[in-house]
């Protein structure tokens, strides 16, 4: 069973344990804990600019008899998160409306990585520890206690680089990258009242933490024939990821 599968199947559970309350008022501060996988990225691909076509450099990351899986990969963003949130909600009829902040713990990490005939492999890693998000939520009851919604607001993290090139002797100078970014965080969930105070939920969150320059300039060797050098980057832009999350809330 997928981890996707897991959590779904962890929340069917916890949704069918207790019998719906009625009659719920919605209005005021709650406080709970998260976590959750993630379930979509992008996938992007190492690069070199400029990568002149038929010469020095291209037979270098070509495959061959000794090494048959030399070129240029990528691995789309994965890890889970754990995290506190805190949030205030007011009710208008079968109306919710409200805002909530959570901080995240995380082991979310992707990698684009380029294969030489040396061999060598060279790699740009992109990880994120902790990461938060502000913003607000706009929901319907379908039941008293039945809520769904949508959210939106802002993400703030720090996205850490690292560059290694083991198995090559090149002259390697690294520039860019980001520190601390704002980006946004978008995403809609389902959350049911299981008890007056205690309610669980499904939610997907979509994190954007913005573009980045990262990129290793690299030196002798075949990278020569790029005159007289080459840069080495991803083409995956943005740090972005999907998450799916189950959450426990308390109700002051």
């Amino acid at each position: 069973m997928t981890r996707f599968s897991q959590i779904l199947a962890g929340f069917g559970a916890l949704f069918t344990v207790t019998a719906p309350v009625m009659a719920q008022d919605w209005t005021g501060s709650y406080a709970g804990v998260q976590f959750g996988t993630v379930v979509t990225s992008d996938e992007g691909i190492f690069s070199l600019s400029p990568f002149p076509a038929g010469g020095a450099l291209a037979t270098a990351f070509s495959p061959s008899p000794a090494v048959p899986d030399a070129g240029f990969f990528g691995e789309a963003a994965s890890g889970n998160i754990a995290g506190l949130h805190y949030g205030y909600d007011w009710q208008n009829g079968s109306m919710v409306y409200g805002a909530v902040a959570s901080l995240f713990s995380t082991d979310i990490s992707d990698k684009q990585q380029g294969k030489s005939r040396t061999p060598a492999v060279y790699t740009i890693e992109r990880s994120l520890d902790t990461y938060a998000t502000l913003g607000g939520r706009l929901g319907y009851l379908v039941q008293p206690a039945t809520l769904i919604y949508g959210t939106a607001g802002l993400a703030m993290g720090q996205v850490d680089f690292a560059y290694s090139q083991p198995g090559s002797g090149a002259a390697t100078t690294t520039s860019g990258g980001q520190d601390s970014e704002v980006g946004y965080a978008v995403g809609f969930g389902v959350e049911n009242r299981v008890t007056e105070r205690v309610s669980i939920g499904l939610e997907y969150s979509y994190v954007n933490l913005g573009g980045n320059d990262y990129t290793a300039n690299l030196r002798n060797g075949p990278f020569s024939a790029a005159a007289p050098s080459t840069n080495a980057m991803g083409s995956d832009g943005d740090f972005d990821f999907g998450t799916l999350q189950l959450k426990l809330s308390y109700r002051f």
